[in-house]
């Protein structure tokens, strides 16, 4: 199957310009906050990508990452939580998602999860799918597709105490939560870091979510440097579903402009292995090229 491109985009005028040199997906951010990891865009960078023909994935977070060393990310006070589930609802009574063209939302929460040692001394800190608080924002966000951002990656580095990659439970335990919650995707790096460094994790997290029907986006410092190792390595052009990269292409962080010559050499490289999915050939009724799961859906929807 053919591997996409999408592109993770800050501002209006950006979303147009990685759409003309060639995403088959975007991932609307606020202008701006590329350095926050991408916050909530406004109503007015929706409407002004409406015209767009390739799928539009809105970043629903409400701030970056906290000040304090210590502080886990994707953790979320009752406020921030109603402010998430607000601008949702405000995005689809705007009347401007496309479901047929397959928009949606990103969006990711946990909980911290203390545990003692295994001798019985001080809790460590270790986190969790926010099961509760996703489902309610899955459901704000029916029918449009939600795909669960890199909060999965702190599920997967939380677990991280130097044992075999095979005696990790983490990140499998994290993939059914999150499938449980009637998510379609996951963007991952496959933990902390670049993906490039996670690859045998990656692997792992592809494989086993290809078996729960739900789609995993590769994302990562993924460059045209290292896309085609990271592509081969991972075997996504062998996979049985089509299969997403994720990248900034961005000509400098402070800028936040769409470099072409990097989303060129993306598509080049990408070329040479698999054909780049167009977004007219994406399937969107399904999870990116999986079977809808009507059964989690269903569900999720009363």
């Amino acid at each position: 199957m053919g591997i996409g491109l999408e592109i993770p985009v800050f501002g209006a005028h950006a979303a147009s310009r990685a759409v003309e040199l060639g995403a088959s997906r975007i991932e609307l951010n606020a202008a701006g906050s590329y350095v926050d990891g991408g916050l909530t865009p406004s109503l007015e960078d929706l409407e002004n990508v409406a015209h767009v023909k390739v799928p539009v994935r809105v970043m629903i977070r409400p701030r970056g990452p906290p000040s304090e060393p210590q502080a886990r990310d994707f953790i979320y006070s009752d406020n921030e939580f109603e402010r998430m589930e607000t601008d949702i609802r405000r995005f689809k009574e705007a009347g401007i998602l496309n479901e047929a063209r397959g928009d949606g939302f990103v969006f990711g929460i946990l909980k911290e999860t203390p545990q003692l040692t295994n001798e019985g001394g001080p809790r460590v800190s270790k986190c969790c799918v926010d099961e509760d608080r996703c489902h309610k924002l899955v459901k704000a966000a029916y029918p449009f597709k939600t795909v669960f951002h890199r909060a999965f990656d702190e599920i997967v580095s939380s677990d991280d105490d130097g044992s075999n990659i095979d005696e990790r439970h983490a990140w499998n335990a994290g993939l059914q939560d999150v499938v449980a919650c009637g998510f379609d995707g996951i963007l991952t790096s496959g933990g902390i870091g670049h993906a490039a460094n996670n690859v045998l994790m990656l692997d792992k997290i592809i494989a086993r979510a290809e078996t729960l029907g739900i789609e995993i986006i590769v994302c990562g410092s993924v460059r045209r440097h290292n896309i085609g190792e990271l592509v081969q390595r991972l075997k996504l052009n062998q996979r049985d579903h089509s299969t997403f990269v994720h990248s900034a292409c961005l000509s400098t962080p402070e800028s936040e402009h769409v470099d072409a010559n990097e989303v060129a050499g993306i598509l080049s490289e990408l070329n040479k292995i698999s054909p780049v999915v167009a977004s007219d050939k994406i399937d969107n009724k399904s999870h990116g090229g999986f079977e809808a799961n009507n059964d989690i859906n269903s569900e999720y929807i009363k």
